[in-house]
């Protein structure tokens, strides 16, 4: 830790060994990124329809009749048992469910942002730069973690922005865990000559 208080500290200057360190961390981090993404992908399946539907409740016959008028009076209409198989009850996120992954990623997520944030400090960026890298990082987990409560409680119609803001994290995490192994490895920058002592 010492070496990152350090004003002078850049991501080349780290012994071999922290090198290993911080670039195992970094494969793993994007493992864990490739992961979310499989795993978001295979639970709600089907783009955006799977978010609505997962979140939401909103099952595939409330999809294919959207826009339609209501019936008026009751209406029984039994499916047969090849539609049921076919076509599972649909059931909405429970609240509980809802706070536990939230709780879940707030505890996690911001971890994984503060240290692939200080290793992306070390780097040479512009102070510019790396702001809006970090700004994007951090915007884009909080949308994330929120969207879901978004799509459950406001309207399914607003799944968009759980596949956007997704992406969008993935895009800044990506960058704040890849550049700076590409910095740690690389060979440091060439030096302007140091001026010497005066002679008089």
């Amino acid at each position: 830790m010492r070496q990152f208080a350090s004003g002078g500290f850049r991501l080349w200057n780290l012994a071999v060994e922290a090198k290993v360190l911080y670039t195992a961390f970094c494969f793993l981090i994007l493992a864990g990124i490739v992961s979310s993404a499989l795993y978001y992908g295979d639970l709600v399946g089907g783009g955006l329809a799977g978010v609505r539907r997962y979140y939401g409740g909103e099952g595939e016959a409330a999809l294919a009749v959207a826009g339609t008028p209501a019936r008026v009076g009751p209406a029984i209409d039994l499916p047969s048992e090849a539609e049921v198989v076919a076509q599972p009850i649909v059931v909405a996120v429970t609240y509980r469910k809802l706070l536990e992954v939230t709780h879940f990623h707030l505890f996690t997520m911001p971890v994984v942002l503060l240290i692939v944030g200080h290793l992306f400090f070390a780097t040479a960026l512009s102070p510019r730069a790396k702001l809006g890298w970090i700004g994007a990082g951090s915007a884009t987990v909080v949308l994330h973690i929120g969207t879901p409560w978004l799509v459950r409680y406001t309207s399914t119609r607003l799944a968009f922005l759980h596949a956007l803001s997704g992406a969008a994290m993935t895009l800044a995490m990506g960058v704040l865990t890849i550049y700076p192994m590409v910095v740690m490895w690389r060979k440091p920058p060439a030096r302007g000559p140091v001026a010497g002592p005066e002679q008089g």
